[in-house]
């Protein structure tokens, strides 16, 4: 069993209370990415406010999913896999694994493409530079020692700056405080609407990353007495990222909704916003786009390489080789895409996502399965409430699973 903390909540400083977020600021960092951006942004210029109610939605499967996946990890002590391949076998605890790890390898071409695109818009030159430039600072970066630490020192900082860039914008640009409340009650315009509504939907509710809080609260060494503390902060780090995709999906809706060209991709976005609010809310703008795919290509590849080390039976630590090795693979293959892929890269995304949800029925069926199980969870197994949530969220998960199947068959 794990150590654990025993300090009373009511006698948490503010630092402490921060600290204690840091496992779901990481998972709010791997989720806004380039890919939830450019949808969010898509999702405001084609429909204004009608898809508000999309990102929150989302953002409340999000939480439970990662209230469970915590609740796992402080109850058992064990990751995710590792529980499974008690209760289901070494078969779905290595499928598990491999599919996690195909799921985060489809993403992170998206991530290396847009790290690209960010630079080129701030300072110029080649994207396909400057997506090896920061592939290989982020290969350096993942062999540094004691990598958790950095890691979240590193995503603290970026999802803060993230924070003043959007929420900034969106203060310089401002929006139609009725027409966003209307935008809170589900609707759907139209049958493309229900369409980009599932995928910003698999953007925001990523089951992967929800299945990695297991492994960041092994990391911080958190146990059993520490079950309502830290699924609240979970809670509140999860929030953050339902926060900054609404804001972005607000400021689209006032900037270019109703525009004769709509903006099909962030850069292109943060473009529009110059001549409407100056360059301020550019900058501001391609700047939290720049630190978005800046932390999802860092953690996204080591989350994946966790989830499938785990699934193989090898260390999952964030300072085992096997981590460090895999994660390195998935940069690598990337910027290999990247460099290759010569299309758009909104869809060079959207095909990404497409791949991605393979992985996610799976990884749910094993939260929501062990988080019911009385044998590993004892008392802490689900409530009415939350099984009520995780099972309409687990028919969300199939519902973007069945709309990325209609996608990649038109694509193909």
């Amino acid at each position: 069993m794990v150590a654990t903390n025993t300090e009373p909540a009511s006698s948490r400083s503010l630092w402490n209370r921060i600290t204690a977020i840091g496992p779901a600021l990481i998972l709010a960092a791997v989720v806004v990415g380039p890919g939830s951006i450019a949808l969010s942004t898509i999702a405001g210029s084609l429909y204004g406010y009608q898809l508000l109610w999309v990102p929150i939605t989302a953002t409340v499967f999000m939480i439970t999913y990662t209230w469970m996946a915590a609740r796992i990890g402080l109850a058992t002590g064990e990751t995710l896999l590792e529980t499974a391949r008690e209760k289901y076998g070494n078969g779905l605890a290595t499928v598990g694994g491999v599919f996690g790890f195909l799921a985060i390898l489809a993403f992170q071409a998206g991530n290396n493409a847009g790290i690209g695109f960010a630079t080129n818009a701030l300072v110029g030159y080649d994207v396909r530079l400057w997506a090896a430039v920061f592939s290989l600072a982020a290969i350096g970066f993942i062999w540094l020692p004691n990598l958790y630490d950095k890691i979240e020192l590193l995503i603290k900082l970026v999802v803060g700056i993230m924070l003043v860039a959007f929420v900034g914008t969106l203060a310089i640009v401002g929006f139609d405080v009725p027409a966003a409340a209307g935008g809170l009650i589900p609707s759907v315009p139209n049958v493309d609407a229900l369409f980009l509504a599932l995928g910003m939907a698999a953007t925001t509710f990523s089951i992967a990353a929800a299945a990695y809080q297991t492994y960041l609260v092994r990391e911080k060494e958190w146990g059993p007495d520490q079950l309502a503390e830290k699924g609240s902060d979970s809670i509140l780090g999860i929030a953050v990222l339902g926060l900054i995709v609404t804001v972005i999906m607000l400021t689209s809706a006032s900037v270019i909704h109703g525009e004769t060209d709509p903006v099909f991709d962030a850069v292109g976005m943060a473009s529009q916003l110059e001549p409407v609010a100056g360059s301020g809310a550019f900058y501001l703008f391609t700047l939290g786009f720049f630190f978005a795919a800046l932390s999802s290509l860092v953690v996204n590849a080591i989350l994946g390489a966790t989830l499938l080390a785990d699934g193989f039976g090898q260390d999952p630590t964030m300072d085992g080789r096997p981590v460090k090795t895999w994660a390195t693979l998935a940069v690598l293959f990337g910027l290999a895409v990247v460099i290759v892929y010569q299309e758009d890269p909104i869809q060079l995304l959207r095909i990404a996502q497409a791949v991605a949800v393979i992985a996610f029925p799976i990884l749910g069926f094993l939260i929501l399965g062990i988080a019911n199980d009385e044998v590993f969870m004892g008392p802490y197994t689900n409530g009415l409430i939350v099984n009520v949530l995780g099972i309409v969220g687990y028919l969300a998960i199939i519902g973007i699973v069945l709309n990325y199947l209609r996608e990649v068959i038109t694509f193909l």
